[in-house]
């Protein structure tokens, strides 16, 4: 995901004087300094996400706050999880089928797909299935995180057998579609009402499907984790020591508020 270097870096490498020589090492040095620092920060954030809820997220995009260049997170819609457990983030790959019905661009698009890899695909609302068990132990054996079809999937009874794969789809059917339509794979795509670009991050859970650039993610990330920590801790006092839930929140200030039609949020004390 790292881009390569330029033509000019290329063109650099038929220089034969010394100076050339120390330039284009010092070139390539800077590339691979770039390259790992910025896998680095892309694994890091693939990390921290998969420890946080999207609900968490979500939360923490309502409420931070807004500036010119803040590109908000989007809600993928009406799909719903196929399997339940761990959270997924990965990077959006995506694939654009060519004829309803019809999975061979799915099929395409697996065959491509790399470690940290989430398939989002638009099936044109297709009514037979594009993926199943057997897409999803290859996507399993490739490392890829999650398969998110806005169509039906099928072969539930096995999904969850492959652990560290997410499935997530509008629909189910046993009847599968036909395989002689190429689609394309890596262009922008419509999948739950919003627009996916291929590279965007997806984070999904047994609540549902979020996705954003990364810049995105690494602003939301330091709230998050604040909610997230804040809710665990009054879970379990709620739970343990019986204390009220409206006990640890302002409810009461807040409510007072709203009836004085003066401007209140709701906050965990």
């Amino acid at each position: 995901r790292i881009l390569p270097p330029s033509s000019s870096s290329c063109m650099m490498a038929m220089l034969s004087t010394s100076t050339g020589t120390r330039l284009i090492h010092f070139r390539l040095s800077l590339s691979r300094l770039f390259s790992t620092n910025t896998s680095k920060r892309m694994t890091d954030l693939l990390s921290a996400l998969r420890g946080l809820d999207t609900a968490c997220l979500c939360d923490a995009d309502k409420s931070i706050e807004r500036s010119t260049d803040y590109q908000p997170l989007s809600l993928v819609e009406g799909l719903r999880p196929l399997t339940s457990g761990n959270t997924i983030a990965g990077f959006s790959r995506t694939i654009q089928c060519s004829e309803r019905n019809d999975f061979l661009a799915v099929l395409d698009g697996l065959a491509g797909a790399q470690r940290d890899d989430v398939l989002v695909v638009n099936t044109l609302d297709s009514r037979r299935a594009v993926a199943g068990e057997l897409f999803c132990a290859e996507a399993a054996r490739r490392g890829v995180q999650g398969i998110i079809v806005d169509g039906p999937m099928r072969d539930t009874k096995y999904l969850s057998d492959f652990l560290t794969v997410r499935c997530f789809s509008k629909s189910v059917t046993p009847y599968s579609g036909t395989v002689k339509c190429l689609g394309e794979t890596q262009v922008p795509v419509w999948c739950g009402g919003v627009q996916v670009n291929p590279n965007d991050i997806i984070v999904g859970d047994d609540d549902g499907i979020i996705s954003a650039k990364a810049e995105t993610f690494e602003v939301l990330l330091p709230l998050a984790r604040q909610i997230q920590a804040a809710e665990e801790r009054i879970r379990k006092a709620v739970t343990g020591e019986q204390k009220s839930l409206h006990s640890m929140t302002n409810y009461e200030d807040h409510i007072e508020a709203i009836r004085k039609g003066e401007i209140s949020s709701l906050k965990f004390l």
